[in-house]
């Protein structure tokens, strides 16, 4: 194992750890029951689950959160001003509601797409003023 995979196991750790201290319960669902009901129901039960909108499972947070801190790593510090206005006033990424974290993830691959083109942020309108 390398030292960022490493590094990232431990920082999903300690927040998760920071989650669990502020009062941050997992949320548990129940995944089968005595009587199965028949496996078209299920699935259309399972993908009307996933669509509802601000429902975002544990895995496709966690996906986000890795594809965050992966391009806040490739791109360095400039990225992290976006992450930062992003979690105002909050602990961390982790805090954001779901459709804060994809709009997160979303601006930062806007922003990648402006590092390579050359094109400030101000110019992309990603960096907002807070108290104008």
């Amino acid at each position: 194992m390398d030292l960022d995979t490493e590094m990232d196991k431990l920082a999903e750790l300690i927040a998760l750890r920071a989650q669990r201290k502020m009062g941050v319960k997992p949320q548990l669902a129940v995944v089968g029951s005595a009587k199965q009901p028949d496996s078209k129901q299920a699935q259309t039960g399972a993908a009307a689950e996933a669509q509802k909108p601000g429902r975002m499972d544990y895995l496709y947070r966690e996906s986000h959160f890795r594809m965050i801190r992966h391009i806040r790593r490739r791109w360095g510090c400039s990225m992290q001003v976006i992450i930062d206005q992003a979690c105002f006033g909050l602990a961390g990424i982790e805090q954001l509601p779901d459709e804060q974290l994809i709009q997160l993830h979303k601006d930062l691959e806007r922003a990648q797409e402006c590092m390579r083109d050359g094109v400030s942020f101000e110019d992309a309108g990603l960096l907002k003023n807070r108290y104008g």
